[in-house]
């Protein structure tokens, strides 16, 4: 699988639409039932989130554990779109800025492919609050299981 830039982008099929990963959210992840994956491409994904039922910091600020939960699992996300079920793709590192105070709303999540290789990948996402005011960039590197181990069986 060739690695991509953003100065060169070529188009990508995906192997799972929104309502397949929405799915997978509620088989999958019970906890994040407040996401909702509204549009998928081969390098991007957004995704809506009530934030009404988020775990909150005194004075109505959403947690910053919560915003970096929401960014891996559209980063997640976006990976099985990319590649089909690939449910044992891990985490390898995270780096996430709290950049505004994001309250209790509907937020979306943008995650897009910066890097898309056999063995890693790399996704920048940002969160953004009812009035698209950007709150967290995070940056995710992705592990990816060798392609016997990668599709679960269903």
């Amino acid at each position: 699988m060739p690695t991509e830039s953003s100065t060169a982008v070529a188009a990508v099929d995906v192997l799972m639409c929104p309502g397949q990963l929405n799915e997978l959210i509620t088989q999958q992840f019970p906890d994040y039932a407040a996401c909702r994956v509204v549009d998928v491409d081969g390098h991007t994904l957004t995704m809506e989130v009530d934030g009404s039922g988020l775990r909150t910091r005194p004075g109505g600020t959403i947690s910053g554990p919560e915003q970096a939960g929401l960014a891996d699992l559209a980063a997640f996300l976006l990976i099985n779109a990319r590649l089909g079920p690939t449910l044992m793709a891990l985490t390898s590192s995270m780096q996430i800025s709290f950049l505004n105070r994001p309250r209790p709303g509907t937020l979306r999540v943008r995650a897009r492919t910066a890097k898309f290789g056999r063995r890693l990948c790399v996704i920048l996402a940002e969160l953004l609050d009812r009035d698209d005011v950007l709150v967290a960039s995070a940056t995710l590197t992705y592990a990816i299981p060798s392609t016997p181990q990668r599709r679960h069986p269903a």
